[in-house]
């Protein structure tokens, strides 16, 4: 082994070749590996808790440093106060996550590092009821987040829809494809459950997540029963009132008669009546 060192030492060549044979023997002592849930993925819901993690094998002392995106996490405004760093168990913490918390982070001790890649997985949000008139035009909005940003595709019955076509028109919405589902000329049928659907590549590796309306469909002249049912109610208060006020006046005008006629008899004007008559 001495002739070895000597030989190499005198062989630049050899000295060389040496030196690295003794970098990669040190190297392979030292190893830093990130845990992962899924291949290199590290999938979180929005407004949970993130956890990252590194396992590390190295001589000495060292100090795990995280980094988001290339930049250290402490440069992070959208971090500023919403993680910790755990260093006895070489943790990186964010305790309610949002949508732009997803990226690449890195965990670096000394000159090894390894890479984790978050990935947000996608939520959904409809109305829970939707209602349209016969003959008109059906417009609902799902409100997807995630990141990398969702695709939507929607599901009405056995029916599944990620384009437009006849009587379905699906559009884009702040980047989230078909976001937008329209349905024209909605007739009695169309009344159920409409789902909407979104996915990144978290899922691929965990359920798609959905939400779903329920969508009723009235009458065309569902407008037109309630006026006619107030006009009704009216007509029939107008005819109460107006044989009550008949049944009224009535014992009024018979009273009325009846008074007049014992004054009619005793009135001096009646005697005079009589007299002219008789002359006559």
């Amino acid at each position: 082994m001495q002739s070895l060192l000597t030989a190499a030492l005198r062989t630049p060549l050899l000295g060389a070749l040496l030196l690295l044979l003794t970098q990669h023997i040190a190297r392979a002592e030292n190893s830093i590996k990130p845990n992962y849930d899924h291949d290199q993925y590290k999938i979180f819901d929005i407004r949970t808790p993130l956890v990252l993690s590194c396992n590390v094998t190295m001589e000495g002392k060292y100090e795990l440093e995280w980094l988001k995106d290339d930049s250290p996490v402490s440069e992070d405004k959208g971090l500023r106060d919403r993680y910790r760093i755990i260093a006895d168990e070489n943790k990186f913490v964010i305790e309610r996550t949002v949508e732009g918390d997803a990226g690449i982070y890195t965990c670096k001790a000394g000159d090894l590092q390894a890479t984790i890649d978050a990935v947000a997985k996608p939520t959904v949000r409809l109305p829970p009821n939707t209602s349209v008139v016969e003959g008109e035009k059906l417009r609902i909005h799902c409100v997807a987040a995630g990141k990398p940003t969702p695709s939507v595709e929607w599901a009405i019955g056995n029916e599944t829809y990620n384009e437009s076509r006849g009587r379905v028109i699906l559009e884009d919405d702040n980047g989230v494809k078909n976001a937008i589902f329209t349905l024209t000329d909605i007739t009695l049928d169309d009344r159920g459950d409409y789902y909407c659907r979104a996915s990144n590549v978290a899922s691929n590796y965990v359920n798609h997540t959905q939400d779903s309306t329920f969508v009723r469909v009235k009458d065309n002249l569902a407008a037109l029963w309630p006026f006619l049912g107030i006009c009704a109610e009216v007509f029939v208060l107008c005819a109460i009132i107006l044989v009550y006020e008949n049944r009224r006046n009535k014992p009024e005008l018979e009273e009325s008669d009846t008074d007049q006629s014992p004054d009619q008899k005793h009135s001096p004007d009646h005697g005079k009546e009589r007299d002219v008559r008789q002359r006559k």
